[in-house]
């Protein structure tokens, strides 16, 4: 990668929604462009009769979907993911992963990132390929990812979530 670009691009977010469905449509918009892309991308699926809806991540190398909830009954109200069933997600996505691919994009820097662990692992192989990262951030988790990723980040906070940056991003990183 060229001295003085940074491989990481963080998009910083407070609507978690919003943010999901801008990420998987703007990763719609570059697989139709035919990018290699590998990382995890998540699909929240609501539960009739259910708080919380199931987590589930895509694969992007490989198109498999990845559950990571804990089904902990219909009323339940706080934090139902299966960190078990995450780490085995970003396993098979680290093995999606060469360099051969354009982009690795990542949902969530979320609490198990800022605890060390997630989609850590993931991102360190993707930078050791040289391959650049695309990753949302939650605002709440903005401090300790800068604390992670140092200078290797850029951070982006659009007023709308409009794919132009990310799609910029791309451009300069594999053209």
């Amino acid at each position: 990668m060229p001295t003085g670009r940074r491989p990481i691009t963080a998009i910083v977010y407070d609507d978690g929604p919003a943010f999901e469905a801008f990420l998987n449509g703007a990763v719609d918009r570059l697989e139709r462009d035919g990018l290699c892309l590998a990382g995890l991308v998540q699909q929240s699926i609501p539960r009739p009769g259910r708080r919380k809806c199931d987590m589930v991540l895509r694969d992007l190398a490989t198109g498999k979907l990845h559950p990571i909830s804990e089904d902990r009954g219909a009323e339940a109200s706080g934090c139902s993911l299966d960190t078990d069933l995450l780490h085995r997600a970003c396993a098979a996505a680290e093995a999606g992963l060469s360099a051969r691919t354009a982009l690795l994009v990542l949902c969530k820097f979320g609490k198990v990132e800022a605890a060390g662990g997630g989609v850590r692992g993931l991102l360190a192989a993707a930078l050791e390929l040289g391959v650049p990262v695309v990753i949302g951030v939650p605002a709440i988790n903005r401090q300790p990812f800068e604390a992670f990723a140092g200078d290797l980040a850029q951070i982006l906070q659009p007023d709308t979530l409009d794919p132009a940056p990310l799609q910029g991003f791309v451009q300069r990183s594999t053209g």
